[in-house]
């Protein structure tokens, strides 16, 4: 992975406060795709008897990855906003488990990304929720 992007991709997310605060981490980033994980904190999600991750810190870890995906796509728009978010939420984390997202930008238009976005726990095969969300591509972009 180049360096640059990289170091961008840290950047951004260290320039978000909230990302911060809950501990979100970069697993991995590609052409297009990112990688986060986020663990459990009980300061941020609160509820101290079941250490469960919320619902709220899911979609937020989901909605970072995505803009991160569309940052790091080929076409390396330079900045973004989330336009629309649909999240599925299918099964409640799993106790005292860290959160992992993935996102890919599938398309980029003139003006709009389109992100597809997955949240797991501890089993793969048995997602948390699901997510298609659109993002604004504020800046203009090289093209190649």
């Amino acid at each position: 992975m180049n360096q640059d992007r990289l170091i961008m991709a840290r950047n951004f997310i260290n320039s978000l406060p909230h990302a911060c605060y809950m501990g979100m981490r970069i697993d991995e980033i590609g052409l297009g795709f990112a990688v986060m994980s986020m663990p459990y904190n009980a300061t941020v999600n609160g509820d101290l008897t079941k250490k469960k991750i919320h619902s709220v810190a899911v979609s937020g870890l989901i909605d970072t990855c995505g803009g991160l995906s569309v940052l790091v796509h080929q076409l390396l728009p330079l900045k973004t906003a989330t336009m629309s978010l649909r999240i599925d939420y299918l099964r409640p984390v799993a106790i005292d488990q860290e959160v992992r997202a993935r996102a890919e930008c599938y398309y980029i238009s003139d003006s709009v990304a389109y992100v597809k976005a997955i949240a797991n726990d501890n089993s793969s095969s048995d997602p948390i929720a699901t997510a298609v969300g659109t993002f604004s591509v504020i800046e203009g972009r090289v093209t190649s």
